[in-house]
């Protein structure tokens, strides 16, 4: 769908280029005519999300802010956590954690793990099945995107390309989105919580895995000095995941990255995410306030 939509917008573009422009007002007509249907079924499949009412006010969470104790207390118990998860998997605190799961079979694990998930009496059943890896995996990891919901279709679409131990986060997030939760921050508090109320350790390694990622991104932001000192707890095979992590993404570094980030960031502010792209770091605030 999509590589047809850019077949249609490069044919577009080489009218406008053979006529030199001429007529200027049609032609622009013409554009904003087109902006506005896509805008306008963006919104009737999926858009109107933005608007639904808070997961905090859902939770009956009171605030989402925080102090340093609060989160150096919540960033250690985390780690704690990940920590023994991968001694568990592992028998090894310096060995790095290895999925055994092919992606298909992690799909339908994430499918299976919402089918019977419940929080507050909020019932996150989810009925379908649209997950997918992504044909254009390649390209969303030069853009550095681990994956995105097509709001037309209301497919999954998780990047193949990615290291193993982030499928089951990633996967569960996408299906956050597709349960209804626009913000990012909450999709990614939703995916952390269906990843890690299971029995399977991989699903919780990666689930906890994000989480202790995002409190050491705070914590840094925060004191640089409590940052190391953190880090410096968490076993050497976590560190080596971590690593494999940043270099899979490091690989794909481009001039143009920075330029899709900002313009994801300007997607996200025109939709009620005032914070943008660091939206996904709200989930923080949720890790905090209503820990289980």
């Amino acid at each position: 769908m999509y590589g047809v939509l850019l077949l249609i917008i490069l044919r577009w573009i080489w009218l406008l280029i053979q006529t030199r422009f001429y007529p200027f007002v049609a032609h622009l007509y013409t554009f904003i005519a087109f902006i506005s249907v896509v805008f306008f079924f963006f919104h009737l499949f999926w858009g109107l999300n933005y608007y639904r009412e808070p997961l905090q006010k859902k939770l009956h969470i009171e605030r989402l802010n925080y102090t340093k104790e609060e989160l150096v207390q919540t960033t250690q118990k985390h780690i704690d956590r990940l920590n023994k998860i991968q001694l568990a998997i592992t028998k090894n605190d310096s060995i790095p954690v290895r999925v055994p799961y092919k992606r298909r079979k992690m799909y339908k694990m994430a499918s299976l793990q919402y089918r019977n998930f419940y929080l507050d009496s909020i019932d996150f059943h989810f009925k379908g099945k649209s997950i997918k890896s992504s044909l254009i995996s390649t390209p969303l990891s030069y853009m550095g995107f681990s994956g995105y919901l097509n709001p037309f279709t209301g497919e999954s679409q998780v990047n193949k390309k990615m290291i193993q131990t982030e499928i089951p986060i990633t996967t569960c997030h996408e299906m956050a989105h597709q349960l209804g939760f626009a913000s990012e921050g909450e999709a990614n508090y939703v995916g952390y919580l269906a990843c890690t109320d299971t029995d399977d350790l991989y699903f919780q390694f990666s689930g906890e895995l994000l989480a202790v990622r995002h409190l050491l991104w705070s914590l840094a932001r925060t004191d640089l000095a409590l940052y190391k000192r953190q880090r410096a707890r968490i076993h050497r095979g976590v560190l080596k995941n971590m690593q494999i992590t940043h270099d899979f993404w490091d690989s794909y570094k481009n001039p143009l990255e920075p330029y899709f980030k900002k313009f994801y960031d300007l997607f996200l502010k025109a939709n009620k995410q005032t914070k943008g792209i660091q939206e996904y770091n709200e989930m923080v605030g949720y890790l905090i306030n209503n820990p289980l």
